[in-house]
């Protein structure tokens, strides 16, 4: 009888060790977006940010690197040959862990503003929520009344010139994350 238990329980303890395992997959991408209008001439990018750190980034901002992630956005008409920039945005924040007061520090490269946060996940969600909003300034009042072929871009990456050397050339690393700096697209439509 226990081996008739033990056959039919089988497929489940397979499928607990291969959770185990493989555990949750990390994440740093852009899962979804959309656009509001502030003005005239200004569109806010509001992005979905999903900020799981893979085990060798915990590693490194353990142990005192400091980790940069840029997220792009743009507005762009398409065409057939190529793409047209009308109005663009990129935003840096730097994320540090200060081990003598156990918080991690949160810094937008552009204005220096600056936050400290308890725990890796509370400095995780200020990243995503300082990098997910971007504005488009110098939009062309034209856009806002006939969006046509317009289409708006954006795609988050970890800035890789900020590592230390042996970090940027980890194969593991750059295999996890590069897959998910494709630039992501949706059209701009109509309000």
């Amino acid at each position: 009888m226990s081996a008739c238990v033990l056959s039919r329980g089988w497929p489940l303890a397979l499928l607990c060790l291969l959770l185990a395992w493989t555990g949750p997959a990390s994440a740093v991408e852009v899962r979804g977006a959309n656009h509001l209008w502030l003005d005239e001439h200004t569109l806010l990018v509001r992005l979905d940010i999903d900020m799981r750190l893979p085990a060798v980034l915990e590693d490194a901002l353990a142990n005192g690197v400091t980790l940069e992630f840029e997220a792009d956005a743009r507005l762009e008409h398409s065409r057939r040959v190529g793409r047209d920039t009308l109005a663009a945005e990129t935003r840096r924040v730097q994320l540090q862990y200060f081990a003598l007061n156990r918080h991690y520090l949160v810094t937008t490269v552009a204005d220096e503003r600056m936050d400290l946060k308890p725990t890796l996940g509370d400095a995780l969600e200020l990243v995503a929520r300082r990098l997910g909003r971007l504005r488009l300034t110098d939009v062309p009042p034209s856009v806002r009344t006939s969006p046509g072929e317009l289409e708006l871009a954006a795609r988050l990456v970890l800035v890789y010139s900020a590592l230390p050397l042996p970090l940027q050339l980890d194969a593991g690393l750059r295999g996890d994350l590069t897959t998910r700096q494709e630039w992501l697209r949706w059209p701009l439509g109509e309000d």
